[in-house]
């Protein structure tokens, strides 16, 4: 999986994030974005046709993404994040992506958030 923290949009100008990032959207590879990361998946095309959500002010640059507002979405393989007070639910997201729904819901249960 990869996994871009909020709060970097230089990482776009990145040419070989950039491709890394395409290759692993056509090959069906895990993506998480939060915070005004998605807007770099966004310029990319990589969220063409799919839900998506971001930081506010940001979503000018979901292209061809449908805009949520919402805390999380899940699109097939690419996890998008609201922001700062999105980072629990996001992260359990990812945990139940990568390992699965039951250890996302035991580290819930352990953090006493709801799932």
């Amino acid at each position: 999986m990869l996994l871009l923290p909020g709060g970097t949009v230089a990482l776009g100008e990145h040419e070989g994030l950039c491709k890394l990032l395409v290759d692993f959207a056509e090959n069906n590879k895990p993506i998480a974005a939060i915070c005004a990361a998605p807007s770099i998946l966004g310029t990319l095309g990589l969220l063409k046709g799919k839900k998506a959500t971001c930081y506010p002010g940001f979503e000018k640059y979901l292209k061809g993404a449908e805009h949520t507002g919402e805390q999380v979405v899940q699109a097939g393989n690419i996890i998008t994040g609201k922001g700062p007070g999105a980072t629990i639910e996001f992260a359990l997201t990812v945990v139940e992506k990568i390992v699965s729904k039951e250890k996302a819901e035991e580290l819930a249960q352990t953090m006493c958030v709801k799932k």
